[in-house]
């Protein structure tokens, strides 16, 4: 059982738009250097087996979007014998603040694994038509593929919006596993793709709460399947209601990381 964690980019306080997507909303999500580094820690910490989701480790570190600060965090990782997951946006990569042809090339050169994040990155993938939900996956595996020589086996749904749809076009174009921001370790099948789960990390996330993440503390663990749930409701009933429940989850993590970590 592998527990996965998302992080975005890494970015100085008050420059975040200069690394990935721009605005508050991915600002959320995007941890300071320092802040970082104290997750690394405290994640080494617990002596648990970091590694490549491929191989099965007790934890791994995925890396969405493809901003710019791929390079750096791969350093970071390096230094303590890790390597990292990173999903691409293919429609952004060259583009200010997004990582380029040759850094992507550079992070599989040095033991990195590269998966897709969708082409275009919808905000909600779910609510595509299947010929809209082929093409992102298709595109993206196709780009990938030219890049680095051969057409990735992963990919990582956008924005966390997942459908049988999304899971099922993912697996016609070909990718063999599946990340959503579903917060279960247990891997599930659907139409012959692996579909698993991983924990989000916010900005406000504290790095005891990463470190309970990545041992499989269950306490943590259970909190943000309970946030998770909620949010999937409000996703089913509305978009506006998902992304003010999303934004009242982010400001509650401060909190919530007290009280588990």
């Amino acid at each position: 059982m592998t527990f996965s964690l998302i992080y975005h980019d890494v970015a100085p306080h008050g420059d975040e738009d200069r690394y990935g997507f721009p605005g508050p909303g991915a600002a959320r999500y995007k941890l300071s250097p320092a802040k970082f580094e104290a997750h690394l820690d405290a994640i080494a910490a617990t002596n648990v087996d970091v590694g490549l989701a491929a191989d099965h480790p007790a934890a791994a570190l995925t890396f969405d979007d493809g901003g710019v600060s791929a390079l750096w965090i791969a350093e970071t990782l390096e230094r303590r014998g890790w390597r990292g997951h990173y999903f691409i946006t293919t429609g952004r990569i060259g583009t200010p603040g997004f990582v380029g042809v040759g850094e992507i090339r550079e992070l599989v050169r040095r033991g990195h694994a590269v998966g897709s994040h969708s082409h275009s990155h919808p905000t909600y993938m779910g609510a595509l038509s299947r010929d809209e939900i082929a093409r992102e996956w298709h595109r993206s595996r196709d780009t990938l593929g030219e890049i680095i020589g051969a057409a990735p086996a992963t990919a990582a749904v956008p924005g966390g919006y997942v459908s049988p749809a999304v899971i099922e076009e993912a697996a016609h174009a070909g990718y063999h596993v599946l990340m959503t921001s579903h917060p279960r370790a247990r891997a599930t099948r659907h139409e012959g793709i692996e579909v698993h789960g991983r924990f989000t990390i916010w900005a406000s996330t504290s790095p005891a709460r990463a470190a309970a993440y990545a041992r499989g503390n269950h306490l943590a663990r259970a909190s943000l399947w309970l946030a998770w749930e909620t949010k999937s409701a409000s996703k089913r009933l509305s978009p506006i209601m998902y992304e003010q429940v999303r934004h009242l989850w982010a400001r509650r993590q401060p909190a919530m990381s007290r009280k588990s970590g």
